[in-house]
């Protein structure tokens, strides 16, 4: 028997159809995505159990680094406890690249026994306000000292360790510091003597770039017995490597070992100093400058130096070989422009040069550009670089007074000639 539906059955019979279809897809959609109420239910404790596994997956990982942060602490510790002699001439100051060897000489020419242990180098933001240092007060420095005894022969080692300096002077021209720390000891009595005599170690930290308030975090040893500690003096210096010329000090410190309590007895001393402000000067130069508005044209003139220090960068004044570099510097960026130089002086502790050196510079140029004046001294053989001496910056944004000074009446009386003395730094 055959059943006929008419119009309004199979309207019906589509009807259940089309529904049957549609809650099955949507019973599908919600089993397998989420948004939906049913979702939600029937994958609440699933999901439940995933936020856990996230959660205790995040947890982990933070003990992990914390753990291993601790483990970095501990194995920094270790390591600082744990000292290996090596000679002068394997320590920092001959181990630095090009930029950080300025007194890797007075490393090879220090053959005493020395060992020193490099920590670590944090660099930390610095304060600064309208692109310079935010100062309130001298610079300050944090190191440590330690004497460790052995059992024989009444030997022992000294740990000097450098922490940071905060708040080091600003550069006296364009450009950011990149400060380092030259560590000398010397056998002298307190107060220091000018002949204190040659320092017995010669120590320096790696140059950090870019830094008002270094943190070098570096640790030296010195081979050392307990009773001549007592005679010895740390000289602390704080120099900016400079790439043009020579490092320039920034401050200094004198500390006599036998004022540190506790030291003998093998006690860490934690310390802080103010710093005091560098008075090193190696000599002065004579200077004269004139600028013709018309050519657009500076001219320098060098003239002569007298008083020069030179036994720093040669043995006696017959190996000393002096000649002047002048460099023109952007006034925003700090880079060369343009180089010239003077002749060499053979043999002489106070040259006169007589020479003039012209730069062209537009008027607006010289509002802002700075020059810097290198004496140098020529080396001997040509695998030998020359090494400067001393260094003055001229020009309007220079922090030395008298240099600012010398240019300024030359933006103020131009055509004429004006000479001035300045001190090599």
């Amino acid at each position: 028997m055959t059943l006929e539906l008419g119009i309004w059955g199979k309207f019906m019979v589509m009807a259940v159809g089309a529904s049957i279809v549609l809650v099955v897809l949507l019973i599908v959609v919600c089993f397998l995505g989420p948004g939906c109420c049913i979702y939600e239910c029937v994958h609440a404790e699933e999901e439940r159990e995933r936020r856990r596994r996230r959660l205790a997956a995040a947890v982990g990982s933070v003990k992990v680094e914390k753990k291993g942060e601790d483990f970095k602490l501990t194995t920094l510790q270790r390591e600082s406890s744990l000292y290996d002699s090596v000679g002068s001439a394997n320590s920092l100051l001959g181990r630095m690249d090009h930029r950080d060897s300025t007194y890797s000489s007075m490393s090879e020419a220090t053959e005493r026994s020395s060992s020193f242990r490099s920590v670590c180098t944090v660099d930390s933001g610095d304060s600064v306000v309208d692109g310079k240092p935010n100062k309130s007060g001298p610079p300050i420095l944090s190191m440590s000292l330690q004497y460790l005894a052995a059992e024989e022969n009444g030997s022992g080692k000294l740990v000097i360790g450098i922490k940071s300096i905060l708040r080091l002077p600003p550069k006296d021209y364009v450009g950011s510091l990149e400060p380092f720390v030259l560590l000398e000891v010397i056998r002298t009595t307190w107060p220091l003597h000018r002949r204190a005599g040659t320092p017995l170690h010669q120590l320096r930290t790696r140059a950090l770039r870019h830094s008002y308030n270094p943190h070098f975090q570096q640790a030296f040893v010195i081979d050392a017995r307990r009773s001549e500690i007592r005679d010895w003096c740390l000289r602390v210096a704080a120099f900016d490597q400079d790439r043009f010329g020579n490092p320039t000090e920034l401050c200094h410190l004198d500390v006599a070992l036998k004022d540190v309590k506790g030291l003998t007895r093998g006690l860490e001393s934690h310390l802080t100093y103010s710093l005091q402000p560098s008075n090193r000067e190696m000599g002065e130069l004579l200077l004269g400058l004139s600028y013709l508005p018309t050519a657009q044209r500076l001219t320098v003139s060098v003239i002569r130096a007298a008083r020069l220090k030179f036994l720093s960068v040669a043995e006696s004044a017959t190996e000393f070989n002096p000649f002047v570099r002048v460099i023109h510097l952007h006034g925003s960026t700090g880079r060369s422009v343009k180089r010239k130089k003077t002749a060499v002086r053979p043999g002489s502790d106070a040259p006169e040069f007589n020479e003039t050196l012209t730069f062209d510079l537009t008027a607006t140029q010289l509002e802002s550009a700075v020059f810097l004046v290198l004496l140098c001294s020529r080396a001997a053989s040509s695998k030998n670089r020359d090494r400067c001496l001393g260094k003055v910056a001229l020009g309007q944004l220079v922090g030395v007074k008298r240099a600012r000074d010398h240019w300024l009446s030359v933006m103020q009386s131009p055509r004429s000639v004006h000479s001035a003395w300045h001190i090599l730094k």
